[in-house]
């Protein structure tokens, strides 16, 4: 799912974390393995690692340096929006690998593999309803990635504002 340079793009994020400051963010953070192990028991198929799950989560968290529990949940939301987003990607792959692997015209075997995956993903759209549906919940995920992100922002942004301009 999670590709090996991502997961080591996290852990280099996650050296470089300095850990919560604050006595809330410590006790947000004392939280992290029941959370993480729940939200891996909500969000990952029977297929998927939840060790990789966990890192790419952490790599959220790493970045974005949740220090609220509001601030953990937008992060979580943007980590699952994303997992989530990949796994219909494969499921996407799948569909068109299984109408490549179904073209028994032997003109096709002289074709370049390029011609052969266009001609199989039309298949795969034009005969398979599936396509369609993981096309929805793809936009579905990305809206979500979206707007977890934009609240995110607005609340780190209205947070580093003093406390005069808040008001």
């Amino acid at each position: 799912m999670t590709t090996e340079a991502k997961i080591a793009a996290n852990r280099a994020n996650a050296q470089l974390s300095t850990g919560p400051r604050t006595p809330e963010g410590k006790a947000v953070s004392s939280q992290n393995a029941l959370r993480h192990h729940n939200l891996a028991k909500a969000v990952l198929t029977r297929a998927e690692c939840r060790r990789r799950f966990s890192e790419f989560v952490a790599g959220f968290h790493a970045e974005y340096q949740p220090s609220t529990a509001t601030e953990v949940a937008l992060v979580d939301a943007l980590a699952t929006a994303r997992w989530k987003a990949m796994r219909m990607s494969n499921f996407e792959a799948v569909q068109i690998d299984r109408q490549f692997d179904a073209q028994q015209d032997p003109a096709f075997e002289t074709m370049d593999n390029d011609v052969r995956t266009g001609i199989a993903y039309g298949e795969a759209v034009n005969h398979d309803r599936t396509m369609a549906g993981i096309g929805r919940a793809e936009t579905r995920l990305q809206h979500q990635f979206n707007s977890a992100f934009d609240r995110l922002s607005r609340l780190k942004k209205s947070q580093s504002k003093p406390a005069l301009m808040r008001e």
